[in-house]
């Protein structure tokens, strides 16, 4: 028995060797589009305690958010990321808690964000499922989820509407207004493959914004966001040019 146990994982872990071999060899690009949230964490409805270095109000701080972007793979647990993200920043003042500044603002704002980023694989993505089945353990023991770090840097730019109201609902503020700023994203990520050539992929990140305006206000601090994105995940060939092929 023990032979015969010594016998499958030799050969198992040969064709998985030889698998994953020209896996990487062959799909060094992935395609991926998604849909996520932000969180906007500035002036409008910051906390009242000044020490609070991160909050989520979901009604007040939560914007929708799209991104797409293309990833290079340039050894088994190193990649490099291009990243587009469309979507919403926003935030308002609650009016009946008071662990949150109420001045009554309300910020709705545009934002396009693009970021380059290195990634690296923490956990890799485990090719011996089969010889588990084989040897009779179990698929718990035996649960593997590919997790990855990354850092980077770029630069976003939001256009939108700030607004500020008086008690009795009369606007005292109503302004159009833009800003730019340089970024540093970073995070973690999770993956889940579909099939062979796809997976799924959660991703958590924070964005360090060198901006107090993004907001339309400034008080010395400056704002930050998060993202949590959902994306589908999509393996690419290379062409004769080491190019991707759509």
């Amino acid at each position: 028995m023990k032979l015969k146990t010594v016998i499958i994982l030799f050969i198992a872990c040969l064709f998985s060797a030889n698998v994953f071999a020209q896996g990487f060899n062959s799909y060094k690009y992935d395609f991926y589009l998604g849909i996520g949230a932000s969180n906007l964490m500035a002036d409008v409805c910051a906390p009242t305690n000044t020490n609070k270095l991160a909050w989520v109000k979901f009604f007040n701080t939560i914007g929708i958010i799209g991104n797409t972007g293309l990833r290079y793979k340039f050894s088994e647990r190193q990649s490099a990321n291009l990243n587009l993200s469309l979507g919403q920043l926003y935030a308002k003042d609650p009016t009946k808690d008071p662990d949150y500044q109420n001045a009554g603002r309300k910020i709705n704002t545009f934002f396009t964000e693009i970021t380059g980023r290195y990634e690296y694989m923490v956990v890799k993505e485990q090719k011996k499922k089969t010889v588990y089945r084989m040897l009779g353990e179990s698929f718990l023991k035996n649960l593997n989820i590919p997790t990855y770090l990354f850092i980077g840097a770029g630069g976003v730019f939001n256009t939108g509407k700030f607004t500020q109201t008086t008690a009795n609902g009369h606007d005292i503020l109503n302004e159009q207004y833009s800003n730019f700023s340089f970024i540093i994203p970073f995070g973690v990520g999770f993956k889940t493959r579909l099939t062979n050539t796809s997976h799924l992929n959660l991703e958590v990140g924070l964005r360090f914004a060198f901006s107090d305006k993004i907001d339309h206000g400034e008080n010395g601090w400056y704002d930050q966001y998060q993202f949590i994105t959902f994306n589908y995940v999509k393996k690419l060939k290379s062409n004769k040019n080491g190019l991707p092929k759509f």
